[in-house]
């Protein structure tokens, strides 16, 4: 009797530790059947698309997807098809094919910085698995590891963690297919493996790993009860599938890919959109100054707008902006407050009516500089008796608001100007009035007043 079998892929998840923790490169059903590449991060849900491929490209479906650390991306079809890609160009820079025209169930990128490709053959009812390795730069394909025929083994979803070549696999001469393996794979002819752990059937699904990290382990999608959803699932060794998160605005996901350390755009969720980098040192000003800063670099894609913003905490930028500009300056103005830390930083995400977009998935901000602004320094005089006669003195007591000490000239009854320095909110000084001035008032004015921080002309 002739077999049939329907080898569907899962995940479990692994622990691990290090750089890169939150990033997965997804494909998922598309427009008119095509298909959806981009960056998702696990940690927030955020999914930012990088471009778009035709189903043409991948007529049996998508099956494996592999970013690399020079930002290409290489697709796998279900029939041996591999063709790589140099975001967000859609338009293929090379392509080669699996021999033997086998069915494609994964690739994962090696150390070595080539890639790992399981595929299987059915011939007489009898599967056989094979390991493949593709070299990107010579666009090449070389068989790396085979069983013995006829072996029967289903090797599905290979993953790379911790240096070691794991696979889900099925064993139908022992299992019936009633029950799923997770093996190591010590590459070679014939290959060797050894069983990790059982499970029991799951859902089918797209599966890979990030290596290292809080997030480490092993990642699948479309573990909904329907085998259809957009889902992407995590489980322990031995335990079961626990929801992660749901990847927004992409179709049922067709393969999941961990990101190489090097990969461009992670920081930013894979978009292009890039707000830049802030050159200017903080800054410690007074309230009729202006803040000017620098703002260098960065990327705007067609739709986007870039501003300037300050905002007041940073581990929750777009909730504590206070003030925006579409220019890289700021002047002290309500609602600011003095002697308050303020952090100026650019941003840039898609233009909605002339201002940036906060709730552009996209949306990027620049690193931040630190400015304060101090309130400038007043004096006011009180005189201990304002009647003087012509040849005597009287006490003026100045009092100040600002940072002490205070650098305070004034002139007085027509004399020269007078500079006292105060060490304190408060002083006193003798005004005298010349022997012989004619009777009437006369003006005590503050011509300039230095604060620890600010000059009052």
């Amino acid at each position: 009797m002739q077999k049939f079998f329907v080898l569907p892929l899962f995940l479990l998840l692994l622990k691990g530790s290090g750089l890169y923790a939150q990033y997965l490169y997804v494909a998922g059903a598309g427009p008119s059947g095509g298909y959806v590449l981009g960056v998702f991060n696990v940690a927030t849900c955020q999914y930012c698309s990088q471009f778009t491929v035709p189903q043409s490209v991948f007529p049996n479906g998508l099956v494996g997807i592999v970013p690399l650390p020079n930002g290409n991306v290489v697709g796998f079809g279900n029939q041996g098809e591999i063709v790589t890609f140099s975001p967000p160009s859609s338009t293929p820079i090379s392509s080669s094919t699996i021999p033997g025209g086998g069915t494609v169930t994964g690739a994962v990128l090696a150390p070595n910085g080539n890639i790992y490709v399981t595929s299987y053959t059915v011939v007489g009812g009898v599967v056989d698995s094979k390991i493949y390795e593709y070299n990107p730069g010579s666009n090449s394909v070389t068989l790396v590891g085979a069983f013995p025929a006829p072996n029967n083994l289903a090797l599905l979803q290979p993953i790379y963690l911790n240096g070691i070549l794991y696979s889900f696999m099925i064993d139908y001469d022992n299992s019936g297919g009633t029950s799923y393996h997770l093996v190591s794979v010590t590459l070679g002819n014939p290959m060797v493996l050894n069983i990790v752990d059982t499970y029991p059937i799951l859902c089918g699904a797209p599966a890979t790993a990030i290596s290292s990290g809080p997030f480490a382990g092993i990642y699948g999608g479309n573990l909904d009860p329907n085998c259809t959803g957009t889902d992407v699932y995590q489980s322990n060794i031995g335990g079961g599938a626990t929801f992660q998160c749901t990847v927004p605005t992409v179709g049922i996901l067709n393969a999941l890919g961990s990101v190489p350390a090097g990969f461009p755009g992670t920081a930013n969720c894979g978009c292009s959109t890039d707000a830049g980098t802030v050159n200017t040192p903080s800054a410690d000003l007074c309230t009729n100054e202006i803040f000017p800063f620098v703002n260098t670099g960065g990327f705007l894609e067609s739709d986007d707008v870039k501003q300037y913003v300050l905002f007041t905490n940073p581990s929750d930028t777009v909730g504590s902006i206070v003030a925006t500009s579409n220019t890289p300056n700021f002047a002290f103005a309500p609602p600011l407050v003095t002697g308050v830390t303020y952090y100026a930083a650019a941003m840039a995400g898609n233009n909605l009516g002339g201002n940036v977009n906060l709730s552009d998935p996209c949306l990027d901000f620049s690193n931040a500089t630190q400015v304060i602004w101090r309130p400038l320094p007043t004096v006011t005089f009180t005189a201990a008796n304002p009647n003087v006669c012509a040849g005597a003195c009287t006490t003026v007591t100045a009092t100040f608001t600002g940072t002490a000490p205070f650098t305070l000239t004034y002139t007085s009854a027509g004399g020269s100007a007078v500079t006292q320095t105060f060490p304190g909110n408060s002083g006193t000084f003798q005004v005298c009035v010349p022997v012989g001035a004619a009777p009437g008032s006369f003006t005590l004015a503050a011509t300039s007043l230095v604060d620890a921080n600010c000059s009052c002309p």
